[in-house]
């Protein structure tokens, strides 16, 4: 098993995507509903919507297929399809904007396309929640301001290093940036909460690195974060070992998950690490933590077999962009 985890066979078949050159938007129609059951799929009330789809993700751990352009699918009109599904059926507490891919990627007709959503969102009283590691442009910033009371934002940080973050999460903010941004989002008085993820083990999750990172929030006034490791997917797994390899990291962190439990989510299979190892890893982050009078919750979605959690059939695809409020950033005691 740790054999098989040690070096993907897929590695060959991936590349890394180049940071430098962003990916080309092509729009196309919508098959169904914009409205669907999203990551919280026990929960009726909370949706979400995508507003693209590709072979390119926005987001962490990005890997292109060979053979295949860089290009991200956007889908036309979902503001103006969601203003019509709001109006003909029950309406939700809130929707997930692009839970799968980051609401604000560094193109500006899809970080359009997340403001006009939102705004048809607060229109209908429905909760935006929104989680993401790109930059928020000013004209963004200043639609969640005009709408705080229905919007919710979680910003994703798990190091300070600033080319370990471009190899593991190309296309996203510098992680000085999203500080400054996290500052900026609260002083707005816009509702923001810093997420610690995905942690990496024997990488992201070292005393060294969040020690670091814990200096950082504390100064700025953090005292709160929600922390959630990754969890490998079918992708995941060649993602990781190509992104850490530069650094000789790759069978390292890879190793770790050797003997984890699966779980399904979104019609595909999850690995997370070992449930002690988790333990471990959080008892030490939470420890830590408290040395810099910051206190850390546990992820629910992360983390399906530990005691209170409940999983679902979308609940630990939360790791890439999912945001963690209500019942996702609650305190969990382990079993």
């Amino acid at each position: 098993m740790v054999a098989a985890l040690t070096r993907p066979a897929a590695t060959h078949e991936l590349r890394l995507v180049d940071p430098r050159r962003l990916p080309v938007v092509e729009w196309a129609s919508r098959s169904g509903a914009a409205l669907r059951r999203g990551p919280l799929s026990s929960r009726e009330d909370i949706l979400s919507v995508d507003l693209c789809r590709g072979r390119a993700a926005l987001g962490a751990l990005a890997t292109v297929d060979a053979g295949f352009a860089d290009v991200v699918t956007g889908y036309i009109g979902t503001a103006a399809r969601l203003e019509e599904e709001l109006t003909h059926r029950s309406r939700p507490h809130a929707v997930h904007v692009s839970p799968y891919a980051d609401p604000f990627p560094p193109l500006a007709a899809l970080q359009a396309e997340t403001d006009r959503v939102v705004e048809a969102l607060v229109r209908h009283d429905v909760e935006a929640w929104l989680m993401t590691r790109g930059y928020i442009r000013p004209a963004t910033r200043a639609i969640l301001a005009a709408n705080r009371r229905q919007v919710r934002v979680t910003l994703a940080l798990s190091t300070l290093d600033r080319g370990l973050q471009r190899s593991l999460e190309p296309w996203t903010a510098s992680p000085c940036l999203r500080l400054r941004q996290l500052t900026q989002l609260r002083e707005l008085g816009i509702p923001v909460q810093l997420a610690i993820e995905p942690l990496v083990p024997r990488v992201t999750d070292t005393r060294a690195n969040l020690n670091e990172l814990f200096c950082a929030l504390a100064a700025i006034g953090v005292d709160h974060v929600t922390a959630s490791y990754l969890a490998l997917g079918s992708g995941t797994e060649a993602a990781l070992f190509a992104a850490l390899e530069p650094y000789g990291w790759g069978e390292m962190a890879l190793e770790e998950y050797g003997s984890g439990p699966r779980f399904t989510a979104s019609g595909g299979s999850l690995r997370l690490l070992p449930k002690a190892r988790r333990q471990r890893g959080y008892a030490a982050l939470m420890a830590l933590a408290s040395e810099h009078g910051i206190r850390v919750s546990v992820s629910a979605a992360g983390n399906p077999d530990f005691a209170g959690a409940r999983p679902t059939a979308g609940g630990a695809s939360r790791q890439r962009l999912l945001p963690t409020f209500l019942s996702m950033s609650q305190q969990l005691q382990f079993a």
